[in-house]
């Protein structure tokens, strides 16, 4: 059976599969590149990205994107497939890890955990890094959307619709995760 490819932008999976962002030293370098190598999309997690350094407890802002930074790298040396991290808005220093990746030219950032209102506003010109918010909502698309463009003329690259069963941490009910057509009239209206 052939799948089809999977187009964000400018990249383009072979397969239409996108490994998950799991933190604290779990999806790394190793599995990212082992994705991407297989034709579908790796990601490195930014939480705790640090975990094994030695001075993650005192130093945590410089472990995590010191790690970040070397472990896009590692996977970029080992692939010449598409490697993204996961960036959750949650995080303390969202900023300086999303700074790190784009630095790092990853191919995507994916980012929930919150609503990434801010996120275009990192890019500078030239920068070919892909945003794909995370939203559990058709809500928070359209607010994403919407601020987007009209702060920064700029519309989310894709989305991940995570629903009830994503980790059991979205979305308690089917309502919450259901892109009514009125958020996608709201969205497509912006373009």
């Amino acid at each position: 059976m052939k799948m089809p490819e999977l187009k964000i932008g400018h990249l383009v999976s072979r397969l239409p599969i996108i490994q998950g962002g799991m933190g604290v030293g779990i999806s790394m370098s190793n599995l990212a590149s082992a994705v991407a190598n297989a034709g579908g999309i790796g990601v490195i997690a930014g939480a705790m990205a640090g975990i094994t350094e030695k001075d993650i407890a005192t130093n945590g802002l410089e472990a995590n994107c010191r790690a970040l930074a070397r472990e896009i790298r590692k996977a970029k040396e080992k692939t010449a497939g598409i490697v993204g991290v996961n960036i959750m808005v949650a995080l303390t220093h969202f900023a300086e890890m999303v700074k790190t990746a784009i630095a790092e030219k990853v191919d995507l950032i994916f980012a929930g955990a919150g609503l990434p209102l801010d996120l275009p506003g990192f890019l500078k010109k030239g920068d070919r890094t892909r945003l794909v918010p995370i939203v559990s909502s058709g809500r928070a698309a359209a607010i994403i959307a919407k601020r987007w463009y009209q702060r920064y003329g700029y519309l989310p690259d894709a989305f991940v619709v995570e629903g009830p069963k994503a980790g059991g941490h979205l979305a308690s009910r089917p309502s919450n995760w259901t892109i009514r057509p009125s958020a996608w009239r709201t969205w497509s209206g912006m373009c």
